[in-house]
């Protein structure tokens, strides 16, 4: 009876590492990738966010909008230029004081947890000061190429600049221009014994 309740004591505790394990592996692994992501396009998100034409966007729409957000901020350069565009003078986003950011201020005070702990016997210690550095690494280089602010971004950036409705558009106004041209006649070049414009 005693080794049972034995064994069943080292399954469960069994159990709890394995989670615990896997559980400290994914935050390892998820922390870098997920605080520049975060850091790169939340200003991005906040624009697309108020916007209906963003909502309205299916699956492969929305994929493709932080898709551009990936390659536009990095190297002003878009994948699918009838969606967002996140640099549309074609130059990548540059933001020097961006490094500062709410996850690198996570990340250092993870390292100073980790610091402290080592001292003081504290739980998680060092797994907490590997993911501290990897939020730095990741919000630093988020941070890097995030734009200084949402605000004014409305104006200075299309929120979603449909290129095939631009393009509709110009067609349109290029063509009332055209039906006016047409209907335009020189005074000169009337003929008033045919009543026409042709003589």
């Amino acid at each position: 009876m005693a080794r049972k309740t034995r064994r069943r004591r080292k399954a469960k505790n069994g159990k709890r590492k394995s989670v615990k394990s896997l559980a400290r592996q994914w935050a390892n692994r998820l922390a870098s990738p997920v605080a520049f992501w975060s850091q790169l396009s939340q200003k991005d998100y906040e624009v697309l966010n108020a916007s209906p034409q963003y909502h309205a966007l299916d699956y492969l729409g929305k994929l493709k909008v932080a898709s551009n957000i990936l390659t536009g901020s990095l190297t002003g350069k878009v994948l699918f230029s009838d969606q967002y565009n996140p640099s549309p003078n074609g130059s990548p986003r540059i933001n020097p004081s961006g490094i500062i950011n709410k996850w690198t201020g996570i990340g250092i005070a993870g390292k100073i947890y980790s610091l402290v702990g080592k001292q003081m016997g504290l739980p998680e210690q060092a797994t907490i000061g590997r993911i501290g550095t990897k939020l730095i690494y990741g919000g630093a280089v988020g941070g890097f190429f995030d734009p200084p602010s949402s605000q004014g971004r409305v104006s200075t950036y299309a929120v979603t600049p449909n290129v095939v409705v631009q393009n509709r558009a110009t067609t349109q106004r290029r063509h009332a221009q055209f039906r006016r041209n047409l209907n335009y006649v020189p005074v000169d070049s009337f003929d008033y014994s045919t009543g026409s414009a042709f003589r």
